[in-house]
């Protein structure tokens, strides 16, 4: 008898992460290909199309049963279908019914949600979680979050919820995002404002996390303040939620724990004391299949 299985696909800005995934979330086959994100809506369709159609292939030789398709896309989407708000990262992407048109290609029901929810969603199945409450994070090009509330995935009553990075706030009496000053994309250009010409198009995360690491005084600086940023919206939400745990990935975190206990260090000054206590702050442990698995639980647990 074939074992029951799911397909996750895990869309980013420059590659497609896909995979057969069992229900209890173990990886039994992945692999990733180029987005091509700047050529055309359709091109990137046909490449998600054809990811999900090799994984088929795969799935036979492995003796497995495809029961369904899970795919994380950039952008807002509702109804488990319809991307509604664009991705900017991605070529004529948003106001398609993403869904429907992959069943109608690959013949396999298949459900849709937004990335950052579906990177939470694994890394939650990872952690062996039930009933908490908890937030995830990750830090990239902005700052796309999942929250789980009392084991459940929040999308909000319209399915739009969960847009974490989008959370206003003042800085220097400027309004912004808080993704405009905490994201990896933020550090970089803080970085790149006051740095050396002539390293100035070699910077991104791993330049400055290097750079600190030699005790360069501009990346301590900068990190130090990135830091802070972040720490900013993850006491907002401790505050409001009182999670029993906050899991940050993506960009720097990925570096090691020294930036995890930076942010420990920055929420003690924001968050209210009573709120905080017993809360753990972690760095995520599933990396980048984290958003391919969650894809496929998704599927799975719709197709239930």
């Amino acid at each position: 008898m074939s074992k029951k299985v799911g397909i996750g696909v895990d869309l980013g800005g420059t590659a497609i992460k896909y995979g057969l995934v069992a229900e209890d979330g173990t990886i039994l086959w992945n692999t990733k290909k180029p987005t091509n994100a700047k050529s055309s809506g359709k091109e990137i369709l046909s490449n998600i199309d054809s990811a999900i159609l090799e994984c088929v292939a795969q799935a036979k030789q492995l003796e497995l049963q495809v029961s369904s398709v899970g795919v994380g896309t950039p952008g807002l989407v509702q109804d488990k279908n319809r991307i509604v708000g664009a991705a900017f990262n991605l070529a004529d992407w948003g106001d398609i019914p993403l869904g429907t048109l992959i069943q109608e290609k690959v013949k396999l029901p298949t459900f849709v949600a937004n990335d950052a929810d579906m990177m939470g969603l694994g890394e939650f199945t990872n952690g062996g979680c039930t009933n908490e409450t908890i937030v995830f994070l990750t830090l990239g090009t902005g700052i796309g979050g999942a929250l789980f509330i009392n084991g459940e995935l929040f999308q909000g009553h319209f399915g739009l919820g969960g847009e974490l990075g989008v959370l206003p706030m003042v800085i220097n009496d400027e309004i912004l995002n808080w993704e405009d000053v905490a994201s990896t994309t933020a550090m970089v250009q803080l970085y790149q404002k006051q740095c050396d010409v002539s390293v100035k198009d070699n910077v991104n995360g791993k330049f400055i996390t290097q750079r600190y690491d030699e005790g360069e005084s501009l990346a301590i600086k900068v990190i130090n303040e990135t830091a802070k940023n972040v720490a900013l919206g993850v006491a907002s939400y401790i505050n409001i939620l009182n999670p029993k745990k906050v899991v940050i990935g993506g960009g720097i975190s990925n570096a090691g724990d020294f930036f995890i206990d930076k942010i420990k260090e920055n929420v003690q000054q924001f968050a209210l004391k009573e709120c905080l206590e017993n809360v753990s702050i972690e760095r995520a442990q599933l990396g980048n299949t984290a958003g391919l698995v969650g894809a496929a639980i998704f599927g799975l647990t719709n197709n239930n």
